[in-house]
């Protein structure tokens, strides 16, 4: 059920996000990186790479400072940022408080057992997270706290590469008459009013509200995965355990893991009775 709330808070948070994006010519500098940020940077750098763009045609080039010019309108620096955090403080924040217990991360961590498998009190959880993290209230607190800040953060580092890919998309999509009617809307007072208004509009109760009367609906559309994908795959053979194979597939699998029989058995979850 928790997962199923945040994926839909994550669906919910994309939704909100308005279409279009700004123009900037390139990101800040980056510091030197340690070995496991290095590691991140080139995991990146290999999704990055799974989705190849097309350079800009002679034509679509010259459009590209118009459309960056349309789009520094539409999105006035640091925007995203700040929708970013407005979107945590009034959406994601209270679905994390409504769906995550500090006390309990606290004790299951401690334990390594969750306290939702123990006949436990919600006092007598309390006491647990106290013996293993005395001020694990006042941390979880103030960890809260820096979400939004960290989130702007996090948005404004995004930015500048947003900016250059929305440019890019407008000169691409729109051609040099669509282009001056885009750039002479934006130029007008009603133009500048609703580049300056629709970010914020996009985290207004009225819409978290009207968001938040989907969320039934949408987690019985994920709830209905699992039968979907079954369906899907209802006339492949079936799956096999170990203990399914051959003994030829099975010494096969011995040799390829270099683990024994015996030490895959015990690898194994248990089976889940009906």
């Amino acid at each position: 059920m928790k997962f199923r709330i945040l994926l839909a808070a994550s669906a919910l948070s994309l939704l909100a996000v308005p279409a279009a994006v700004a123009a900037q010519d390139s990101p800040p500098p980056v510091e030197a990186v340690s070995p496991e940020g290095e590691e991140m940077d080139q995991t990146m750098a290999m999704l990055g790479s799974m989705f190849p763009a097309e350079p800009l045609t002679e034509e679509q080039q010259a459009r590209l400072p118009q459309a960056q010019r349309v789009i520094n309108r539409m999105i006035p620096e640091g925007t995203l940022g700040e929708m970013m955090g407005s979107m945590f403080d009034k959406i994601m924040g209270p679905i994390m408080a409504a769906t995550e217990s500090p006390a309990n991360s606290v004790v299951q961590k401690g334990i390594g057992i969750s306290p939702g498998d123990l006949d436990l009190s919600e006092e007598q959880i309390a006491e647990l997270a106290a013996l293993f993290d005395p001020a694990y209230a006042e941390r979880h607190q103030r960890e809260m706290a820096l979400m939004p800040g960290l989130m702007r953060d996090m948005m404004t580092v995004m930015e500048p590469t947003m900016r250059k890919a929305m440019s890019e998309l407008y000169a691409i999509n729109f051609n040099q008459t669509e282009l001056d009617d885009i750039e002479a809307f934006f130029m007008t007072e009603t133009g500048a009013a609703y580049a300056r208004k629709s970010y914020a509009m996009s985290s207004d109760p009225r819409i978290i509200g009207a968001t938040m009367e989907s969320l039934p609906q949408l987690m019985g559309a994920f709830g209905s995965m699992e039968q979907k994908m079954a369906a899907a795959g209802a006339d492949l053979p079936a799956k096999r355990g170990f203990d399914a194979l051959s003994k030829a597939e099975q010494a096969r699998v011995v040799a390829l893991t270099g683990m024994s029989a015996a030490q895959i058995r015990e690898m194994l979850p248990e089976p889940v009775s009906e």
